[in-house]
């Protein structure tokens, strides 16, 4: 008669030593888009860990907080991470995607005189230091024969450099989506003409992990997961645009045909996660550190993990095979 009470303690012991086991991963993301596409297209749906998710207005909170040991997991564009790495901080690039890279560009109102690259010659402009808007506006300054000292920056994050563009204490920001968008609908901003990151930027934004979470199995088993996850959500959301930017609209507070442009212009997809990033990430440090943004010279390849994609890799192949 004591059999089935015995079998009944053991199960409830086994059960709660395997509640207790559970991996929590800690996930920092930009503006929260890729989190909600992965809740949007089921793929939070009976996770085998617990998912903690805090958002981010831009890449470097996101990196102070890896660096930190605030987060296991954090989604962010590629330049933040030569700085953080630069710095020493112990984490690693683990997967990716890309955004359109002229989803990435420079704004500016329709009375600041700028109508072309050429223009920006004696101009106040903002940027995220270190960051994309960083980036682009040194490449376009050399795109049009300018020097970084024919203009002058202002380093403000994305919502004080809209609110300086608005204001006019700058003639033009360079930001990125969905920031171009908000500009673009709301406040009448204006593309400037080449302005936009196609042949400067690479687009491509990481998935970084702590060398201290990558070192556990359970939060390594979970990463890889999580990244799979992630490419299918980020392939649903190609694939059902209307209801993702309804989506995205109800959870970020932003009108609806905000975040349908803003969609239709980043254009993410997940990518095959390989060296040849670790080449695209090493020529923006070697153009920073050119540019005396970065401290040092630095060399990324160290920084790469490539363990755990093989499931995400083969989630970006088949849809790139479908494109073909």
């Amino acid at each position: 008669m004591r059999f089935p009470f015995l079998l009944a303690v053991v199960l409830s012991s086994l059960a709660t030593s395997a509640l207790a086991e559970k991996v929590t991963l800690r996930l920092g993301d930009v503006k929260g888009d890729r989190f909600i596409s992965l809740r949007e297209s089921g793929q939070l749906k009976d996770l085998p860990y617990d998912l903690k998710l805090t958002s981010f207005d831009s890449g470097a909170p996101v990196q102070e907080a890896l660096n930190a040991g605030a987060l296991d997991v954090g989604f962010t564009g590629d330049l933040p991470f030569l700085f953080v790495y630069a710095a020493g901080a112990p984490v690693k690039a683990v997967g990716a995607w890309q955004n359109n890279p002229d989803s990435i560009a420079l704004l500016t109102r329709p009375d600041s005189g700028i109508h072309s690259l050429k223009d920006l010659k004696g101009k106040q402009i903002a940027v995220n230091r270190g960051g994309w808007g960083h980036y682009l506006l040194l490449g376009l300054l050399d795109r049009a024969g300018l020097k970084p000292s024919d203009v002058t920056l202002r380093f403000l994050g994305p919502v004080d450099g809209r609110a300086a563009l608005a204001s006019h204490a700058v003639d033009a920001w360079a930001t990125w989506e969905p920031y171009v968008s908000s500009a673009v609908v709301v406040d009448q901003d204006l593309l400037v003409p080449q302005g936009g990151g196609k042949g400067i930027l690479s687009g491509y934004s990481y998935a970084l992990a702590r060398e201290e979470a990558l070192k556990d199995p359970g939060k390594r088993k979970a990463i890889a997961d999580l990244q799979a996850r992630l490419a299918k959500a980020q392939i649903w959301a190609q694939h059902h645009p209307e209801a993702f930017a309804k989506a995205l609209s109800t959870s970020l507070g932003m009108p609806e045909n905000i975040t349908q442009r803003w969609i239709a212009s980043a254009q993410i997809r997940p990518v095959e996660f390989t060296p040849k990033l670790a080449n695209s990430l090493q020529q923006s440090a070697d153009f920073f550190y050119k540019n005396h943004v970065l401290p040092k010279s630095i060399d990324v390849h160290q920084a790469f993990d490539y363990s755990l994609s093989s499931q995400s890799n083969q989630l970006a192949l088949g849809q790139e095979a479908k494109h073909e």
